[in-house]
């Protein structure tokens, strides 16, 4: 990252926000689910969504070409009367779209980013740009919610990327219980979906470290690897999200053996992995035990269970937000405002 880091103003009630996909096509398969959450954004926030030209297409596995999808983000920042963009849902090749993309374009007017799984590799080459975005809730699978989105992803959200109340400074909430059943997004959903205690946050290893916060999906964060997209990670407390969907402990090996012979786990200020999903017990404990092994060398605080990514509810994390992880606790800290100069 060159130069200071772009932060977004907040948005407020009123303001339009494109919705963009960039990667699988999940608007389009499922479009009363999609229709749902369009209200459900305007009802729980107050944004006005303004679905871009090609979000509600499906192609094979994508949404559209990636010229067309790299021409909606594009519209969707020089656009000065949208003032956010929101993701419909991930999927696996949001990457396509980044050759296409000026990115000093898109830091000419900041505007916040909201995304997760796949969305990473915007979230992180937008940063590695110097324009700070959200790693928080998509509009498919969180704000189309049967039959409200979750009140604790909402206020999060809300206080994170709107402001409401005294801002995202403060300490990330633990939530009390978590949503893994699924349901058939194509059928008609008539039931909310049963939720269960979660699993409190397990401090892996102790410790206080801090830094700025640089949050992702495991998977998704290795396609930056070797390309110019990919910030550096020293020095950051870092929030890796774990997928669900067949992503078991060997692939959590494999990926983190990669970003350890990548260098890029070896200086962090602190390590929280996101709360595992359809998970049993055992699988946790061998997941945490190939995250210690991956980090054997390094000093760092570790903390797992983090309310982050692929679970409900889940928190929206500010990526470059100055942070402290701190036993079980992820600290947003206010940003440092300068004094004024003498006489103003």
């Amino acid at each position: 990252m060159t130069g200071p880091l772009l932060t977004p103003l907040p948005l407020r009630p009123g303001d339009r926000v494109a919705v963009v996909s960039p990667s699988w096509g999940g608007a389009g398969l499922f479009p009363r689910r999609f229709e749902r959450a369009l209200t459900a954004l305007r009802t729980a926030t107050g944004l006005v969504p303004v679905v871009m030209p090609h979000a509600r297409e499906s192609l094979d596995w994508r949404s559209a070409t990636a010229e067309d999808r790299a021409a909606d983000l594009t519209a969707a920042f020089t656009d000065p009367a949208i003032r956010g963009v929101i993701c419909a849902i991930g999927g696996d090749h949001a990457a396509q779209v980044l050759p296409l993309l000026d990115l000093d374009a898109l830091r000419a007017d900041p505007k916040p980013l909201i995304g997760y799984s796949d969305i990473t590799v915007l979230n992180h080459a937008l940063y590695a740009a110097g324009l700070s975005s959200f790693y928080g809730p998509a509009l498919l699978p969180q704000f189309g919610e049967y039959p409200a989105p979750d009140p604790y992803t909402v206020e999060h959200f809300r206080r994170v990327v709107m402001g409401d109340g005294a801002g995202p400074a403060g300490p990330v909430p633990a939530s009390g219980d978590m949503v893994e059943e699924y349901l058939d997004w194509g059928a008609e959903e008539t039931r909310p979906r049963e939720r269960r205690p979660a699993p409190p946050r397990l401090l892996l290893r102790p410790g206080t470290g801090g830094g700025p916060l640089l949050a992702g999906c495991l998977p998704s964060a290795l396609q930056l690897l070797g390309t110019p997209w990919q910030p550096d990670y020293r020095g950051h407390v870092l929030v890796l999200d774990v997928p669900d969907g067949g992503y078991g402990v060997a692939d959590a090996d494999r990926d983190l053996t990669q970003l350890r012979n990548a260098g890029l786990l070896a200086r962090l200020g602190g390590l929280a992995i996101g709360r595992l999903r359809l998970s049993s017990e055992e699988e946790d404990r061998r997941v945490h035990e190939v995250v210690l092994r991956a980090v054997r060398d390094y000093d760092y605080p570790v903390l797992a269970n983090i309310e982050c990514g692929h679970t409900d509810p889940m928190a929206t994390l500010p990526l470059g937000a100055d942070c402290v992880l701190s036993g079980t606790r992820l600290l947003l800290r206010p940003p440092v405002t300068a004094p004024p100069a003498p006489g103003a």
